[in-house]
C-alpha cells in the first residue's frame, strides 16, 4: 500500500518590518485576542510550521489557519483586519417592549 503524502505549504516570506509589526500585535495587551491569534498564525507560518501544527497552537482548525495565511499572502497586513459583514449594522439603542415601536 502506498503512503499518502500530504502536500506541504512553503513558509511565508515576510519582511523585517512586517515581522516587527506582527510581534508587536502578539505582545501588546490592548490587542484583541482574535487579532493576536492571526498575527501568531502568520509568524508561525513564516517560521516554516505547517498549518496542521499551527492549528492546535492557536486553538483554531486547519481550515481557519489556511484562510488567514492566504489572506496575508494576498493582502499582507491589511488582510488580517476584520472585514465588513453583510446586513444591518448592530445598534445599541433599545426600544421599550418586545418588538413594539416607540409611542
Amino acid at each position: 500500500m502506498r503512503s499518502r503524502r500530504v502536500p506541504t505549504v512553503p513558509p511565508l516570506t515576510i519582511t523585517d518590518a512586517e515581522r516587527a509589526e506582527l510581534q508587536g500585535r502578539v505582545r501588546a495587551h490592548p490587542t484583541p485576542q482574535r487579532a493576536a491569534k492571526r498575527a501568531r498564525i502568520v509568524l508561525l507560518a513564516a517560521d516554516g510550521l505547517p498549518n496542521r501544527q499551527i492549528a492546535p497552537m492557536v486553538g483554531m482548525n486547519e481550515h481557519t489557519v489556511a484562510q488567514w495565511r492566504r489572506r496575508f499572502e494576498t493582502e499582507r497586513l491589511a488582510g488580517l483586519q476584520d472585514r465588513k459583514r453583510p446586513g444591518r449594522p448592530w445598534s445599541t439603542t433599545t426600544t421599550s417592549g418586545c418588538g413594539s415601536s416607540p409611542p
